[in-house]
């Protein structure tokens, strides 16, 4: 078993809370999935690239599933949601979320071996968390006197 690194571990942990809560019904374990790979697609996506997020994803995959067999038949993050509530009905909410987090982690280290460990965290900690902010507009304030 090949330990994770525990900020890693603690955002994935964290990211996992914030989409599926105390949920153990296998629906709800594939929908709160199917956001996480979403979201991170999304957020993850604009600074690495499709294929940049696709191949981190595939090798954090491989390296959870080495150690969490109910995520066998998964491919990934989202887009499978059958699939994955296949897997809770066959082996059990709480093997699968332990694997889906100990992906989420594997793909924080991934990540962060490319910009480092706190970019990393800081990143996959915004994934699925409001903007205080909101919409942050690209006009400037030119040519208003007032």
């Amino acid at each position: 078993m090949t330990p994770r690194s525990p900020a890693a571990t603690d955002a994935a942990q964290r990211l996992w809370a914030r989409a599926a809560g105390d949920s153990s019904a296998p629906e709800e374990i594939a929908a709160a999935a199917a956001r996480i790979g979403n979201e991170l697609r999304a957020g993850l996506g604009r600074w690495i690239g499709a294929d940049g997020y696709r191949t981190l994803l595939d090798r954090a995959l491989g390296l959870a599933r080495a150690e969490h067999p109910a995520l066998g038949g998964l491919a990934g993050l989202g887009g499978d949601e059958p699939l994955t509530t296949a897997a809770v009905r066959a082996q059990g909410a709480d093997p699968v979320a332990a694997g889906l987090v100990a992906m989420v982690a594997a793909l924080v280290e991934l990540l962060g071996r490319i910009i480092g460990e706190d970019m990393a965290v800081h990143l996959v900690d915004q994934i699925g968390t409001p903007n205080p902010r909101g919409v942050v507009s690209t006009e400037t304030g030119r040519g208003h006197d007032g």
